[in-house]
């Protein structure tokens, strides 16, 4: 997975020699220069900007998963649907190399940034505008039968007129909608927040932390200068930061990542899956975990069970597609 995301990274840094439709983008960089990447359970991400708009441009982190997004979007792009950005696949659009010297062809994954992140904007849009768009998105997504099944605040961008929904990496047609129906319902109390002149005049706050992510089953995933952990809603520690990365809680169980590999925790930090492996997958459809080792597969159930032996990808039994 190193391997993955320093050969993005490489590419995102000559995008004039590495890549093939977006060669005149340009990256956003971080303050040391380097791509400013974005890490998910599913692709490793960043922004650029094309032709005076902005995308999200990602790469899925296994052929398993490149295969699914495939597919996935595929469908997407037919439902045609104003409650998601733009989306497009681009068929071997990374040309790189690998350290051994083989020569890599990635496929990269394109969406529009059709406004500002909605984390971002709490405070400035009037709460009845945003109340009235939570309700619009979801009855469109209700329209065409999707289940988003990650509708974090950064995975929803203000238009001006509407919201709409990015990075659908989970997504689901005719799938269950009660995780979107959740995560949409803990976004009503931040659309209350209005800015008041007090809040202009206070003075700069640091904050302890780079980042923090949506309330998921009562847990917050964040991000310190010792690494990422959990707080509750009340903002007070749960799980002391001390991982390379994480994901968010689903189903009382978390991915993370330890410099010893992935595992899966509990509510606790209790390990459910020891961190030992090099990718750890969440289906959220089925509710098992897809793990890989020394370049072989397995599945494991919620409880941490293994449920199927090690085998190549191309052997593993393929769970039945909603798509």
């Amino acid at each position: 997975m190193r391997t993955l995301l320093h050969t993005f990274s490489e590419a995102l840094l000559m995008p004039e020699i590495s890549l093939r439709t977006l060669a005149d983008c340009e990256v956003m960089l971080t303050v040391d220069g380097m791509p400013a990447l974005r890490r998910t359970s599913q692709t490793v991400e960043a922004e650029i900007r094309h032709h005076g708009r902005r995308y999200l441009l990602a790469m899925p982190l296994s052929e398993a998963i490149a295969q699914r997004l495939e597919r996935s979007i595929a469908q997407l792009e037919r439902l045609n649907s104003p409650a998601l950005a733009p989306i497009r696949l681009l068929p071997d659009e990374l040309q790189g190399q690998h350290p051994s010297g083989e020569r890599l062809q990635e496929s990269l994954i394109l969406q529009e940034l059709p406004g500002e992140s909605l984390w971002n904007l709490f405070g400035t849009i009037a709460p009845t505008d945003l109340h009235r768009a939570l309700e619009q998105l979801d009855e469109e997504l209700a329209r065409i039968d999707l289940a988003h099944n990650n509708l974090k605040s950064e995975n929803i961008c203000w238009t001006g007129e509407r919201l709409v929904a990015i990075r659908p990496w989970h997504a689901v047609v005719g799938g269950s909608r009660e995780l979107d129906r959740t995560a949409l319902k803990a976004l009503q109390p931040e659309c209350d927040t209005e800015l008041t002149l007090s809040d202009y005049e206070e003075p700069y706050q640091t904050t302890p932390y780079r980042w923090q992510g949506n309330n998921f089953e009562g847990l917050i995933c964040f991000e310190s200068n010792r690494g990422f952990g959990y707080m509750d809603a009340e903002h007070r520690i749960v799980i002391e930061p001390q991982y390379l990365w994480a994901d968010d809680f689903h189903e009382g169980r978390a991915v993370v990542e330890c410099a010893s590999g992935m595992g899966v925790i509990d509510r606790e930090g209790k390990f459910v899956i020891p961190p030992h492996y090099e990718m750890i997958e969440y289906r959220y459809v089925e509710s098992v975990f897809r793990i890989r080792k020394q370049g072989l597969w397995a599945t494991f159930d919620i409880t941490g069970q293994q449920t199927s032996l090690f085998m190549e990808e191309a052997e593993m039994p393929q769970f039945t597609e909603t798509y």
